[in-house]
């Protein structure tokens, strides 16, 4: 995306309500002042937005409460719900149904066609293991959606009997796993790379961003070449607010 957008207001606070975790990060201007993951706007930060950018991927029902308690603190903000849209930013949705497509995916989309020229590969590594295209003309290719590491340990753990061990059994080695926190542990972080490793030989040429817990991890394993971005999902959501309150005046 060519050029630098500017700030529509002094300050923003961006929340992203993911499945296990909600993320609070607060803007002046274009500069990330703080970053906090709690279930309720944390205390004593000092910080009073003038608009806040609201971003979910829980239910109706949580969002809904969740929004009441945010809105309650700050009565005077002005509020914007994203929502995932056949276009922003200059990107082009891939689904046929925009909406659909995760608000987090779509925004995590967005801002890595604005940080990286060129054509992108966005990996987001977190409770599950997203994974995203979009080409150097702002067209978004489809991605993918895996579970993450936990997620996959916590399935398997949960439908057998007998797969059990101690955190303090999880130790890493170089030959074959020889115990069952091992085997576990490193099976399923085996099926992650060799998914991410076919993503790679899809597209060899295309520049990789990151975000997420595991993205750096696992990537790191496969010597691919990287750009982390851990507000990924806050700046596509700063890009696409501060465009709808554009679009406002």
């Amino acid at each position: 995306m060519e050029g630098k957008l500017v700030s529509v207001a002094a300050k923003v606070l961006v929340v992203d309500a993911g499945n296990t975790s909600i993320k609070f990060t607060a803007f002046e201007g274009e500069q990330v002042l703080w970053v906090e993951r709690e279930e309720s706007f944390p205390v004593n930060t000092g910080f009073s937005p003038d608009v806040i950018y609201f971003a979910s991927v829980r239910s109706k029902e949580q969002s809904a409460l969740l929004h009441a308690d945010i809105q309650a603190e700050f009565p005077c903000s002005e509020w914007v719900t994203l929502t995932s849209q056949a276009i922003a930013c200059g990107v082009r949705n891939a689904y046929i149904e925009p909406e659909r497509l995760g608000v987090d995916r779509w925004l995590g989309v967005i801002a890595a066609h604005y940080v990286v020229t060129g054509d992108v590969v966005v990996v987001d590594a977190g409770t599950a293991i997203k994974v995203d295209v979009v080409n150097n003309d702002g067209v978004h290719l489809g991605g993918y959606i895996t579970p993450g590491l936990a997620m996959m340990e916590e399935s398997l753990l949960s439908k057998t009997a007998r797969i059990r061990f101690d955190s303090r059994e999880v130790v890493e080695g170089d030959e074959l796993p020889n115990s069952t926190a091992r085997a576990v542990t490193e099976g399923c972080r085996e099926m992650a790379l060799g998914f991410l490793e076919r993503i790679y030989h899809r597209y060899p040429e295309f520049k990789w961003v990151v975000t997420g817990g595991d993205a750096q991890a696992l990537l790191g394993s496969l010597g691919v070449s990287l750009e982390c971005q851990p507000n990924l999902v806050a700046l596509g959501a700063k890009l696409v607010g501060d465009e709808r309150l554009r679009g406002k005046k």
